[in-house]
């Protein structure tokens, strides 16, 4: 059976899309191939994680002081101030250059988020760690008036929600509840599912977003892993303790039936 060559998308355009730097038709064409092969979306979560972890790793280092020994090589003698200051304009080019390719190696599928979109999946999180764990009290609106609930919360967001089926995945809809949010209307909606073994996902769901950030990103906290992306002007982010493999396909299925 051979590939269909418009169905196939390179290494070099999933490092183009991890830097935004496709055309919107082409975006979507990759946009649809990662849905379809969770390979290839965990091959761009692991670019955009080794990236993120270089960046944190250097930051520090950034605001430190130059070191005194080497503050004081300029303020010896003028004898030989000449040559000490070419040799260390040779070594910083160097170290420069060390880095700028260690860099660009490790992070070339990294694009940093905006700093709202970053708080997305802080937000969801925060919000799974306190409500998943909730034996009598983990929704607002059972889903046995899902029907309600859908409405509620569409009108609190100010938009038609819907609430994805993950019935093919293992999970059944708990319910949901309002809440509180950093951007749009500064309310968000959370829709709480379950799995047979007790095992809890959310799904948070954020208005106000702008930008045209749709990224599909990873981020972890603890226990807590979430995939998160922006589209049409909402933020979402499915949150569980499930771990980032486990995790995918279900989220996946997620941003496939909400982006039909």
């Amino acid at each position: 059976m051979t590939s269909d060559p418009a169905n196939t998308v390179t290494d070099a355009e999933l490092q183009a899309y991890a830097d935004d730097r496709l055309p919107a038709d082409d975006r979507l064409r990759v946009e649809a191939y990662l849905l379809k092969d969770s390979g290839a979306a965990a091959k761009v979560a692991a670019w955009q994680d080794q990236a993120e972890a270089l960046r944190q790793h250097f930051a520090a280092g950034l605001d430190e002081p130059v070191p005194a020994a080497m503050a004081a090589l300029f303020t010896r003698p003028k004898r030989g101030e000449i040559i000490l200051r070419q040799s260390l304009r040779i070594a910083a080019v160097l170290c420069i250059a060390v880095l700028g390719a260690a860099a660009g190696w490790w992070g070339r599928g990294y694009v940093m988020p905006s700093p709202q979109v970053a708080a997305l999946p802080q937000e969801a999180t925060r919000a799974h760690l306190v409500y998943s764990r909730e034996v009598l009290h983990p929704v607002e609106v059972t889903a046995q008036e899902e029907q309600h609930l859908v409405n509620w919360l569409s009108k609190r967001l100010g938009t038609a929600l819907s609430v994805p089926s993950l019935t093919a995945q293992g999970y059944a809809l708990v319910g949901g509840r309002l809440l509180p949010a950093s951007s749009g209307n500064h309310a968000a909606a959370q829709f709480m599912y379950e799995n047979r073994q007790g095992q809890r996902l959310t799904l948070y769901v954020r208005s106000g977003e702008a930008g045209s950030d749709t990224a599909f990103r990873f981020s972890s906290d603890g226990p807590a892993a979430a995939f998160y992306w922006v589209d049409g002007g909402f933020g979402y982010a499915l949150t569980g303790e499930t771990g980032r493999e486990a995790l995918l396909p279900v989220a996946r299925a997620v941003y496939e039936n909400l982006t039909r």
